[in-house]
């Protein structure tokens, strides 16, 4: 009687185990499987976009000029490029460098937005809206070498180099600092890395630095400011608004750089956009023929 009793004691014992195993492992894979159901919705919510290239046809704007076009809206991924192979060509910047070198002289201070008057050294240019004293919003508008090139110098070669490592700016060559590979005659503050010497950047390249720039968003004063020197077309009607700057450069007398670069709003999306004019012996290749063309053709596309 007692052997029974003990014989089944130990079998309640055993079976109470099996029941605690059983349990536990059953708890196991129903929450495997929750982890796994869970990781496939995420997977299921969370569609990486692919990145899609179209090449489109905007010769008519460009009127037998020889240039391209390239326009990137981040929230669809997609490029728009007239002209591939020039679109990828790296050249100078020329002016459209002031987007990048005044982002980086008030993110690090070096310009005050509200008190960014520098004072004219008396040296009569050519342009003479610049034989005055000036300051950032001015500068910016009309160009002004002189201003951006006190600027960049008190930026440093060494901080500036940071920021364009950082921002992956083109070919990343500073290394003409003071502009002397120009055989122009014009004086050390009309010269610089930037104007048509040792730094190149393409017109895809335009696109994805300012892509770069502004959704990194780490200076947003900086960059809120940058944005209201930037406008230059405002469409009340449609929302519509456009935002760039020109960029031009000529080596041995011949239009050599003719750009404009920028990005539009509108509904709540933007899109970056850079045309460049490649056409030296073409005296129509300039600057403002380059903001025309690209003006003209954001507009048609969101009419």
């Amino acid at each position: 009687m007692i052997f029974y009793r003990k014989d089944f004691f130990m079998f309640k014992i055993l079976v109470k185990i099996i029941c605690v195993i059983t349990i536990c492992l059953f708890t196991t894979n129903c929450t495997s499987a929750e982890n796994s159901t869970s990781s496939s919705n995420q997977n299921t919510s969370m569609p990486t976009t692919q990145t899609t290239k179209n090449s489109i046809d905007l010769s008519s704007y460009f009127e037998n000029i020889n240039g391209t076009a390239v326009f990137y809206t981040p929230d669809t991924n997609t490029y728009n490029i007239y002209n591939d192979e020039l679109s990828t060509k790296q050249s100078s910047p020329c002016s459209t460098f002031k987007i990048f070198s005044t982002y980086v002289a008030l993110d690090n201070k070096t310009i005050d937005a509200n008190n960014s008057l520098r004072k004219w050294n008396g040296t009569i240019y050519w342009y003479d809206t610049w034989n005055k004293d000036i300051d950032l919003d001015t500068a910016f508008k009309t160009s002004c070498v002189w201003y951006y090139r006190q600027v960049i110098d008190e930026i440093g070669q060494h901080t500036m180099q940071k920021y364009i490592d950082k921002f992956d700016y083109g070919n990343k060559d500073i290394s003409d600092w003071d502009g002397k590979t120009d055989l122009d005659d014009d004086p050390r503050d009309l010269k610089g890395f930037w104007l048509e010497t040792s730094l190149k950047i393409s017109p895809l390249e335009q696109v994805q630095l300012l892509n770069r720039l502004f959704s990194a968003n780490e200076n947003p004063t900086a960059l809120a400011k940058l944005k209201e020197l930037m406008l230059v077309y405002e469409d009340n009607n449609t929302g519509l608004k456009i935002y760039g700057k020109t960029g031009f450069g000529k080596v041995n007398g011949e239009n050599t750089d003719a750009w404009f670069t920028g990005f539009y709003e509108i509904n709540n999306q933007r899109t970056y956009y850079s045309v460049r004019l490649d056409d030296p012996k073409n005296p129509q290749a300039l600057s403002s023929t380059a903001k025309e063309i690209a003006i003209n053709i954001i507009k048609n596309l969101n009419k």
